[in-house]
């Protein structure tokens, strides 16, 4: 709708033709006014004129002004005041799957080069920091060595999530919960996400070794993830496999076959600083949508128009009962 009113502190008219009777309804009033009139109807009104005037004669006027107000009043309120709010807009929300891996080599400290920090501190905390910052998406949060656990469904609650990601720790060396099982975390992730009816999903998968545990292989899992239509991006972190002379430099093919195979990136971070961009770039690239600012109109014509009948009425009985009433 189109005002062809002024907009007054976010009020307008919609149909501000109804003003123009107000022109008349002020000529009348002068009218009125010019005319004398009695308090009291009679046929000689010469036996009252040297009497003091009463109460009732200095108010003989009130009448008119009341229904001229309420006529003015009740004019606006054909006039149909509006007021234009802004609807929320509604935000075409991201179901992200944060996947991380908690093998005993994440504990390796390769990540600084002035000062040694765990593979797994850094990854605990910039995820931390990234998920802080999705305050309008769904997180999810899994862990996985040789097994994948759902450590947190997907959930809009920054404080709950922050808990789980703060508790994780890397498994012992050469425990029964070891491992690597890159496409059991995977699979796991598709099938928290594939109950989502958010319009974007995706997973981010962190890991710092290849795969070692193939109970679901990760040509399977990345399969699954396609034909769910789940963009996964991986991050491959540290210097390498550890030997005695340094480490020697990964290829992190399944990461980059799970990346390229679903429509994401793979990010490689050897320190605690590039892990940090790394997720600033996946904050850029998975931003929320929003739709176009929309507007609603709120009617504002029932205040004056109860407004305006009840100062014509009020006008009205003072006239009939008060003004015209013989004592």
């Amino acid at each position: 709708m189109i005002a062809l009113a002024p907009e007054i502190d976010g009020w307008f008219l919609l149909d501000p033709w109804f003003l123009f009777f107000v022109p008349l309804l002020l000529l009348a009033v002068a009218m009125c006014f010019l005319r004398e009139r009695a308090a009291l109807p009679a046929a000689q009104t010469g036996l009252f004129a040297d009497l003091p005037k009463t109460l009732r004669v200095r108010c003989v006027r009130v009448p008119l002004v009341l229904m001229a107000l309420g006529g003015f009043i009740l004019n606006v309120a054909l006039a149909r005041p509006v007021r234009r709010e802004l609807v929320p807009q509604q935000e075409a929300g991201i179901d992200i799957a944060l996947v991380v891996d908690l093998s005993s080599s994440m504990q390796i400290e390769d990540m600084d080069n002035l000062r040694p920090v765990k593979r797994i501190d850094a990854a605990r905390q910039r995820a931390k920091e990234f998920a802080a910052t999705r305050t309008h998406d769904r997180v999810a949060f899994i862990a996985f060595s040789r097994f994948a656990e759902l450590r947190c469904p997907p959930t809009l609650d920054e404080k709950a999530l922050a808990a789980f990601l703060s508790a994780i720790d890397a498994v012992p060396q050469n425990s029964e919960l070891d491992g690597t099982a890159t496409g059991v975390a995977v699979a796991k992730a598709v099938s928290v996400l594939a109950k989502s009816v958010a319009k974007s999903r995706v997973i981010v998968l962190l890991t710092d070794g290849e795969t070692t545990v193939d109970t679901i292989t990760v040509e399977d899992a990345e399969k699954l993830a396609a034909d769910a239509k789940i963009r996964i991006h991986t991050i491959g972190i540290g210097r390498g496999q550890p030997t005695f002379g340094g480490f020697i430099p990964l290829e992190f093919k399944d990461l980059k076959r799970l990346s390229e195979k679903t429509g994401g990136r793979f990010f490689e971070a050897q320190t605690d600083a590039d892990l940090a961009q790394v997720y600033e770039q996946i904050d850029a690239l998975e931003k929320t949508e929003l739709d176009d600012p929309r507007y609603r109109t709120v009617d504002g014509f029932a205040l004056p128009l109860g407004l305006g009948l009840l100062t014509f009425l009020l006008g009205l009985l003072i006239e009939l009962l008060v003004i015209r009433g013989v004592p």
